[in-house]
């Protein structure tokens, strides 16, 4: 009789953890590293609003003229910091070769550099949106991303002697001067000193790669050097803390992050913003959770146990899914075999695409799409198992409300800074999930 009264107490209490919301339909796929304390909803009852945190959204410059892609798209009055993306570091003067090339021939590195934008046509039509809005919400921050993924190539050449870090705060000044709304300068270098595996070398198309041009060693000494130079130049042209500095970081805290002093670099940046997505890819060849409530307390949890000031720590929230392509038709994806390129577009995944998907979710039995979520690390995916469908196969990390609201207890938990969104333009054309995060945080 005890026996079983204790085990309608476990199916009553199990009845009670049912999923709701983006956990509809899960499977109780539960494999991943356990996200250590609770942090779905019901770990969140009465957490209803944080205030007083940061929404800093990128604004990605070769999306100009696209569907959310303009500057008067941008919902202002929801978001507290825009990055601009993207300016790149040029070397200046006739000796324009490679960081690579300039290495293998052997060459002292350059000494003089300057910032310009990536897209300078559209840049123009953008910095005078961006005037005038600026006079309409004087209180969000614009800032000028420098780097990114594929421009990257002459950071550490360029940081490589204290005349290249100074060439490049003056060129900053010079564009925060040109442009008085500028709020200050993020550095996208990724990344110093490389990963576990070495330099990056350029991907195909226009990208650049992320050289090493000295050694990992002198490139993990001179990041923080940059950072405070940079700091160090504003302050002086601008007056103390007028001007923000602030930097993006990995969230890989095996691979990339211990190649890098954090602790360092920190005292010199206003803000670090971890990218907490993209932490599962093909790279892996078995589908993942590129984004997790779990990785992000990881990475967040890496900088805090370095030292560094937590309140200057942003967390990363991706406005995109990460597809994958299984090798076959399965009723449990995670884990599972995939296929290796799948040439999915990230930028085809779009919240709006993702939701498309989520309402075309069919029952267990049936074939189609079918939507998890995984309860120990705070993830959701989607996968597809009709055959007749063109996305046969097709695997989908994303990011849910249910994952943000995990991301919104650990800054709550931690009092961190607040979130870091790529990107913009990749909202819904109401953008609600800005507003979701605006309403909880701004």
């Amino acid at each position: 009789m005890r026996r079983t009264i204790k085990i309608l107490f476990i199916i009553v209490v199990l009845g009670l953890l049912c999923c709701v919301g983006c956990k509809n339909g899960n499977r109780g796929n539960n494999a991943g590293s356990p996200a250590g304390n609770p942090t779905g909803p019901a770990a969140n009852e009465g957490l209803k609003h944080i205030g007083g945190k940061e929404v800093i959204v990128y604004f990605p410059n070769w999306k100009l003229g696209t569907p959310n892609g303009n500057v008067e798209d941008i919902p202002w009055d929801r978001v507290t910091m825009i990055n601009h993306a993207f300016f790149e570091i040029v070397p200046v003067g006739e000796e324009t070769e490679t960081s690579f090339a300039r290495r293998a021939a052997g060459k002292e590195a350059r000494t003089q550099f300057a910032i310009v934008s990536t897209l300078p046509e559209a840049d123009k039509e953008i910095f005078e949106k961006y005037k005038q809005y600026h006079s309409l919400y004087p209180d969000v921050k614009i800032m000028i991303s420098i780097g990114g993924w594929s421009r990257c190539g002459f950071f550490s050449e360029m940081a490589h002697t204290a005349e290249g870090r100074n060439s490049f705060v003056r060129s900053c000044i010079d564009l925060i001067k040109e442009n008085e709304w500028i709020a200050g300068i993020d550095i996208d270098w990724e990344y110093p000193a490389g990963s576990n595996d070495g330099e990056r070398k350029p991907e195909g198309g226009d990208d650049q790669g992320c050289p090493i041009f000295g050694t990992s060693l002198e490139d993990r000494m001179n990041f923080p050097e940059l950072l405070k130079a940079l700091k160090e130049g504003l302050d002086r042209e601008f007056g103390a803390g007028k001007k923000l500095v602030t930097a993006c970081a990995s969230s890989s805290t095996g691979w990339t992050l211990p190649n890098q002093n954090w602790l360092a670099a920190s005292e010199f940046v206003d803000y670090i913003n971890i990218m907490t997505y993209d932490m599962a890819g093909d790279w892996d060849k078995q589908a993942g959770h590129a984004s997790s409530v779990s990785g992000t307390k990881n990475a967040m949890a890496y900088f805090i146990n370095a030292g560094v000031d937590k309140r200057k720590l942003n967390l990363g929230i991706p406005y995109y899914g990460t597809g994958f392509k299984l090798s076959g038709a399965t009723k449990n994806p995670f884990g599972s075999k995939i296929v290796v390129p799948n040439g999915i577009d990230k930028d085809f995944l779009t919240v709006a695409q993702v939701k498309k998907f989520e309402q075309e979710v069919v029952a267990d039995d049936a074939a189609g799409w079918h939507k998890g979520y995984n309860d120990k690390v705070g993830a959701a995916y989607l996968w597809n198992d009709d055959e007749k469908s063109e996305y046969f196969c097709w695997y989908i990390s994303y990011e849910c409300t249910d994952a943000i609201d995990g991301v919104f207890e650990l800054i709550d938990r931690y009092s961190l800074a607040g979130v870091l969104v790529w990107e913009i333009t990749e909202d819904t054309l109401d953008h609600e999930f800005t507003k979701y995060l605006s309403d909880m945080l701004k």
